[in-house]
């Protein structure tokens, strides 16, 4: 009997035929599957099976393997299934998480792992990786997080069977004694103070307002004039700015939900923002630029546009020497030390952990209280001094 015909493929048949030692066995022969990668259509024969059963058993094993690609998974490379799973990852989040994730990939994980074929990465291979991410970079985890995001894109696209960096053990954090990220009452006294006397108005407003509301650099950067209700004397915290993967600022939706709050201002904070754009309208009119318009930046650059985040870095660095010339030597924190400086007082103040965590837009109260961790030395001593005093011993 001739074997069935489908659209002038021949589809594959099984039989018995005698072997070498003149031993009956079962064969498959003809049509397969087509690969789903390359469109080619698989024909082949396979011998030597003792049974039907053993035969046709192979046969869907092997056409639910060309089905799933494995052909592609001997050939393709690690670079290759990065390759696809940037595009899809393009699609899926903001541009400046692509941008982090390529900075990672790009200048740590391709190295490595780019001409591997994917059936010869190993969770050994990987552990070795991780290990050495670990003893040579602070952000070794995310370096690890991206990495793993790539191999299950391949898992999902049924690429790899498993993802091997998921299966590594991440080594313990280095114990590294950190100078405090942040300032106790006088010692933000103190910074303002100078600020005060520096001509350049923008930073004491800047830094006065980071210092009020706790703000992240990002998200004051991306302020609008209008975002400031006087009457109400409140802020309306929705934007944040961020650098994409071709390096130019762009303007975005903050990454959380609790990231959009609305906060009260003082009155001294409102009337100093005021006056910047007085002075920022005075200026920029000099320029050639109208800072009425909807959307004026409180604070923008000379072109009145968007100012890159780093920015921020270097007009503390400015302030910084600028004192030790003068013979005062401020401590140094970064722009996010601003953030811890806000929280740590608030609670000075007597602020709620409520209250704080939905002033600095924290999703998780764990995140607060990690910060609340960072207790300064009065802070303590008042604890103490209060439960004593309730206790009244």
């Amino acid at each position: 009997m001739p074997p069935a015909v489908q659209e002038g493929i021949i589809l594959a048949k099984f039989e018995q035929y005698k072997d070498k030692s003149n031993k009956r066995k079962w064969l498959f022969s003809g049509y397969v599957a087509t690969d789903p990668i390359t469109k080619k259509k698989i024909v082949t024969t396979r011998k030597g099976f003792d049974t039907k059963a053993e035969a046709s058993l192979e046969f869907d094993k092997l056409k639910a393997n060309i089905l799933k690609g494995s052909k592609k998974k001997r050939t393709i490379t690690f670079q290759e299934l990065y390759n696809d799973w940037l595009e899809q990852h393009r699609k899926s989040v903001k541009s400046s998480t692509v941008a982090t994730n390529r900075r990672f990939i790009e200048g740590h994980v391709l190295p490595k792992f780019g001409k591997l074929k994917l059936d010869q990465i190993t969770v050994s291979f990987c552990q070795k990786c991780v290990n050495e991410w670990h003893s040579k970079y602070k952000q070794y985890h995310y370096i690890r997080r991206a990495t793993a995001q790539v191999m299950n894109y391949g898992v999902s696209m049924e690429l790899m069977d498993s993802n091997p960096m998921k299966k590594t053990i991440l080594p313990r954090k280095k114990e590294e004694e950190k100078k405090p990220n942040f300032y106790s009452k006088d010692e933000l006294h103190e910074f303002m103070k100078f600020v005060e006397t520096l001509d350049n108005y923008k930073y004491y407003a800047f830094f006065r307002l980071l210092a009020i509301t706790g703000m992240r650099k990002s998200e004051a950067l991306g302020l609008y004039i209008k975002d400031l209700n006087i009457f109400n004397k409140t802020l309306t915290i929705g934007k944040t700015i961020a650098i994409d993967e071709y390096d130019q600022v762009v303007l975005q939706t903050p990454k959380t939900k609790n990231s959009y709050r609305t906060i009260s201002l003082d009155d001294e904070t409102i009337r100093i923002l005021q006056k910047w754009f007085s002075i920022q309208k005075e200026d920029y009119f000099k320029l050639g630029f109208n800072t009425s318009k909807a959307k004026q930046l409180m604070f923008s650059n000379m072109s009145n546009d968007l100012y890159y985040p780093q920015v921020v870095n270097d007009w503390l660095d400015w302030i910084y020497n600028k004192a030790e010339k003068e013979g005062l030597t401020l401590k140094r924190i970064s722009p996010h030390g601003f953030r811890h400086t806000a929280c740590s007082l608030m609670f000075e103040a007597g602020a709620t952990i409520n209250e704080v965590q939905k002033r600095l837009g924290h999703k998780d109260v764990k995140t607060t209280m990690n910060i609340y961790s960072h207790i300064t030395p009065q802070q303590a001593e008042n604890t103490s001094q209060k439960l004593a005093n309730y206790l009244g011993f």
